[in-house]
């Protein structure tokens, strides 16, 4: 007695097609995109209340802050608080494979590196008369800028890989 043959598998994905689960690198990107939106949102909030510690600390003859001081420091929150909005859009839409989204997210911290870059050549220096830890203040920003600029890059490069562009590839 002879039996039909099987039916045929059927037909897998075409060669070279796009990968089923998120590359690795895209996956490490859309991670550090979260992280810095978790960083973006504390930042935030720790520039909103140091603008009111600065504007109560000049009050009370403190603190000296440069004319210039303030609107850069409320521009500061400004951009944090759009950053970290376009950084959880396109940390979502690069999952769903947009490639606007990988493109936008690779715009936005090349523009962050050059801004972050900027700020420390015209940041006006705040002299805090009576504080002990001013020293230790500015250390730890420079180390939190430091690692925002190192996660950008990372996230630049791990986006501009050859499995970010092919998963991005609506």
């Amino acid at each position: 007695m002879s039996y039909p043959p099987p039916p045929p598998p059927p037909p897998g994905p075409p060669l070279g097609s796009v990968p089923e689960t998120m590359p690795g690198s895209t996956k490490g990107a859309v991670v550090l995109l979260w992280i810095l939106f978790g960083f973006g949102i504390c930042g935030g909030a720790l520039s909103v209340f140091g603008y009111a510690a600065l504007a109560a600390l000049e009050d009370s003859g403190d603190v000296m802050i440069p004319s210039a001081f303030m609107p850069f420091l409320v521009a500061s929150i400004i951009q944090i608080i759009i950053w970290t909005v376009l950084r959880a859009v396109f940390a979502v839409r690069i999952a769903k494979r947009s490639a606007g989204a990988r493109k936008g997210a690779i715009i936005l911290e090349a523009v962050g590196l050059g801004l972050s870059l900027l700020s420390w050549i015209f940041t006006p220096e705040v002299e805090v008369t009576g504080a002990a830890d001013a020293g230790s203040t500015a250390a730890s920003g420079l180390i939190g800028a430091i690692i925002g600029i190192a996660l950008a890059a990372i996230i630049i490069g791990l986006l501009s890989t050859a499995d970010s562009k092919r998963w991005c590839n609506e």
